[in-house]
């Protein structure tokens, strides 16, 4: 069972390559994922908290979901300079395409959670 949850690790370590990533990179790769974790994290309480037509709660996840458009930026910063994309590995896109998926979900939940009744 041990060797499982250590092959499974090496496994997650291997696809972030993060042995083989410069410092900058690695610091753009934990910048976009904890924003992308943020705003998951916080849609995530407006889902199970919701408060319809609540307009000061409805403005301060716009805010949040704004916080995309940075973690976007950082994300393509990261994918720039990725050890992954010099050598067409898997993997190259997903945070990418983890936050282009965001912006569009917590948009629309934004909306819907908070229309008015």
């Amino acid at each position: 069972m041990e060797k499982t949850a250590n092959s499974r690790a090496g496994i997650f370590r291997e696809w972030l390559a993060w042995s083989r990533r410069s410092t900058s990179n690695k610091v753009l790769f934990t910048i976009s994922v904890s924003l992308a974790a943020f705003v998951t994290g916080a849609f995530a309480w407006a889902v199970f908290e919701p408060a319809p037509g609540d307009y000061s709660r409805y403005f301060v996840l716009t805010w949040i979901w704004g916080l995309c458009v940075p973690a976007l930026l950082f994300g393509m910063a990261e994918w720039k300079t990725s050890p992954l994309r010099r050598g067409r590995e898997r993997g190259r896109y997903w945070i990418l395409l983890y936050i282009g998926a965001l912006l569009i979900i917590t948009r629309a939940l934004n909306m819907f959670l908070y229309q008015t009744p």
